[in-house]
C-alpha cells in the first residue's frame, strides 16, 4: 500500500500538531498536510484528494459541513467538535467519527482504526464488484408544499445551483433539493450515478452519446441536454470507454 494522504484542518495550530503527532504514530505510512480555515480545506481536498481528513466543524469561511458540500473530491472524514451537538449531523455525511474536544490519544486511535477497517473493507468488496452499501430504489422531493416519490431509476442528472441542487427525471420533470450536489452525490450508487462537472452528476443509463467540440468534450442526455465535461472528470469517463 502507498502513501496515504491524511489533511488536519482546525483554527487552532496547536491541535494541528497534537493531531499531525498521534495521526503519525498510528498510521506510519502517511503524509500529513495541513490548513486553518474552511476556505483553504475546499482547495486542499480538491487538490490532493486526501483518503482522509480529520476536520473541525467550527472553522474560520465556510463550516465543515459548508466545505464537504462543495468540495468537488468527498474523503473519508473524522470530524471534531466542542461540543456533540452536530452529531447526528456528521452523520449524514458518513463521516467515520465524531471526536469530542478535547480527547484521549486512545479515542482518536480508535477513530483511526476504524477508518482502516471501513477502507479495507471497500476495498475487499471493490475487488468482489459489490457495491459497499444499499441504496434506495425511490427518493422523496420536495415540490411545492408536499414530498414527491420518484425512481431513482428515472432521473436523468443533477445540477448544482449554489447551495441547492436540481433533480432532473426523465420525463422532463425537475425537482429542487435543498442539500447541495456533495451531499446527495454520497446518496447515490456511484455504480450507476457519476460526477462528470463541479456542478452536474449524470446517470450513466441515460448517457447518449459523448462528442468533442474544439477542446471541449461533451456528454449528451434526453431532453436535449448538453454537459460539458470538467477537465478533473475526465478519467470517470474514460473508465465507461471500452
Amino acid at each position: 500500500m502507498g502513501k496515504q494522504i491524511v489533511l488536519i484542518v482546525d483554527s487552532d495550530a496547536s491541535v494541528r500538531q497534537e493531531l499531525r503527532q498521534l495521526i503519525r504514530q498510528r498510521l506510519r505510512c502517511a503524509v500529513s498536510w495541513e490548513c486553518c480555515n474552511g476556505l483553504e480545506a475546499i482547495k486542499y481536498i480538491n487538490a490532493l484528494q486526501p483518503d482522509l481528513v480529520v476536520m473541525d466543524v467550527r472553522l474560520p469561511g465556510k463550516d465543515g459541513f459548508e466545505v464537504l458540500e462543495t468540495t468537488e473530491y468527498a474523503p473519508s472524514v473524522i470530524f471534531t467538535a466542542n461540543s456533540p451537538e452536530h452529531a447526528a449531523r456528521a452523520f449524514e455525511y458518513y463521516a467515520v467519527d465524531y471526536l469530542v474536544k478535547p480527547f484521549s490519544p486512545t479515542r482518536l486511535e480508535l477513530a483511526l482504526c476504524r477508518f482502516e477497517q471501513l477502507k479495507a473493507v471497500a476495498l475487499q468488496e471493490s475487488d468482489l464488484g459489490a457495491s459497499p452499501k444499499d441504496f434506495p430504489s425511490r427518493i422523496l422531493v420536495e415540490n411545492g408544499n408536499r414530498l414527491t416519490s420518484i425512481p431513482v431509476d428515472n432521473i436523468t442528472h443533477l445540477k448544482a445551483d449554489r447551495d441547492y441542487t436540481w433533480i432532473h427525471a426523465i420525463n422532463g420533470k425537475c425537482y429542487l433539493s435543498t442539500n447541495g450536489i456533495g451531499r446527495l452525490e454520497r446518496k447515490l450508487d456511484t455504480r450507476r450515478f457519476i460526477r462528470i462537472h463541479r456542478s452536474y452528476i449524470v446517470n450513466i443509463e441515460y448517457i447518449q452519446e459523448l462528442y468533442r467540440d474544439i477542446s471541449k468534450l461533451f456528454v449528451a442526455l434526453p431532453n436535449d441536454v448538453e454537459i460539458n465535461v470538467g477537465r478533473n472528470y475526465l478519467p470517470a469517463i474514460k473508465e465507461l470507454m471500452f
